[in-house]
């Protein structure tokens, strides 16, 4: 008897877990209207106004690539940086967002350690962005919500567009010669 009722369980729990494992997440809306969305993933979401976005770019003497975006509505040129593993502001950019009460103390997730190239560990604290704004040509945008930004103590630390984001966006490309990146929202399906 005891036998049956633990086959029973074990076969009721185990039927549980796998129907669990099946649903599938339901949509969510987009809070600013109805215009056409794509939502990459379930932390960070993306939306494209359009099925083809060109962003203008500049590329700095670094070498490296430099984007004007709005955090929380706040301009600031950022660098796009594939080395970064995540995005970056200093001290001085967090407190201009939050003298203009774009973030707060409510919007930190907690500390990381972060390395740097002369291999010393420093100890930042890590805040969610709830928007970046990417402005395109002829009105058309991205859009990234709920992103995770550093914030280090050092005043000198670029603005960076970590790979965080950069893994989020979608399929694009450099056109050197116009100084345009090209966004491409994938086909349903791919």
């Amino acid at each position: 008897m005891k036998r049956t009722i633990i086959y029973t369980l074990s076969a009721i729990l185990m039927l549980t877990f796998v129907s669990c494992n099946q649903q599938k997440p339901s949509r969510r809306d987009d809070p600013w209207g109805n215009e056409d969305t794509t939502m990459v993933n379930a932390d960070v979401h993306t939306y494209m106004s359009s099925k083809k976005v060109l962003v203008p770019f500049k590329r700095i003497e670094s070498g490296l690539i430099e984007v004007q975006v709005s955090l929380n509505g706040v301009p600031f040129n950022m660098l796009w940086d594939t080395a970064a593993s995540m995005c970056q502001i200093s001290y001085l950019e967090f407190v201009q967002l939050a003298k203009s009460g774009k973030i707060g103390e409510e919007d930190m997730q907690g500390i990381a350690m972060t390395s740097l190239a002369d291999a010393s560990l420093i100890i930042n604290k890590v805040f969610n962005i709830k928007e970046i704004y990417i402005q395109g040509k002829d009105n058309k945008y991205l859009r990234l919500q709920n992103v995770s930004f550093l914030v280090t103590d050092n005043t000198e630390t670029p603005v960076l567009l970590g790979q965080n984001v950069i893994k989020e966006l979608p399929r694009h490309s450099f056109d050197e010669e116009s100084e345009w990146i090209e966004f491409e929202k994938p086909e349903q399906g791919q």
